[in-house]
């Protein structure tokens, strides 16, 4: 057996942002993969035509110059105060037989939409912890499948049946200040109070990682830390 170590750098700089009422905070940062990252293996889709006339690659890890994407930036759970959920769905679509995009943050007590913008038929399953939650069919053309977002701190997984190769992750918080990791590994997350945060770190394979922020009420220099992941390989 051999031990792969994958070491993530995540780089912080925070400030805060002029207001007039209340001085509010951001927290930017950027999530870097050292190393060699896992080749990314062509998927096998040829079970639907529909599907296999478009050649995909596995999202397990996507790496674009050193930048990690699908990480999942939040403030603790439980520790920023209460908030009211959007009433506006969280939206993933299925396009090309895929789920887009792969992770999403929701807010508990509001609603996650899933769109079949396909020209096929899918079929929705989602689970929490290897509970079920939902199994509902999605032909082509349908309305947007929408349903209720379970409590804070869980993470919705989120597969077709039909099309195994298909998994999205829906992240459930108690507030609005998280952030997705596109391809150039960015983040931001806006209108913190100052004070002391727990900032975690969270990717489907990575697991998750946390550090201590402050922001203050005036300038503050980068924070940097690293963080370090292992994964065993047969």
């Amino acid at each position: 057996m051999r031990i792969r170590v994958l070491a993530v750098l995540l780089l912080i700089s925070s400030g805060p942002l002029a207001h007039a009422d209340a001085p509010k905070g951001s927290i930017k940062g950027t999530v870097l993969f050292e190393g060699e990252p896992p080749e990314r293996a062509k998927l096998v889709r040829d079970s639907d035509p529909y599907c296999n006339k478009t050649e995909k690659l596995s999202e397990d890890f996507v790496v674009t110059k050193g930048k990690l994407k699908d990480v999942l930036v939040r403030i603790k759970v439980g520790t920023a105060g209460k908030h009211a959920a959007p009433s506006a769905p969280v939206v993933i679509d299925q396009q090309q037989c895929m789920y887009t995009p792969r992770v999403v943050g929701v807010m508990a007590g509001g609603k996650l939409a899933v769109r079949n913008s396909d020209g096929t038929f899918h079929n929705v399953h989602g689970t929490v912890n290897g509970k079920f939650l939902w199994n509902k069919p999605q032909a082509e053309k349908s309305p947007d499948l929408t349903v209720d977002v379970p409590q804070a701190g869980d993470v919705i997984d989120i597969v077709c049946d039909v099309h195994p190769w298909m998994h999205s992750y829906a992240v459930v918080t108690d507030h609005p200040f998280f952030a997705v990791t596109g391809a150039d590994g960015a983040f931001e997350i806006k209108g913190l109070a100052p004070g002391d945060y727990t900032l975690e770190a969270w990717h489907p394979k990575l697991g998750t990682k946390t550090m201590t922020v402050k922001i203050g009420t005036g300038p503050k220099a980068a924070i940097t830390a690293r963080f370090s992941y292992k994964r065993s390989e047969m």
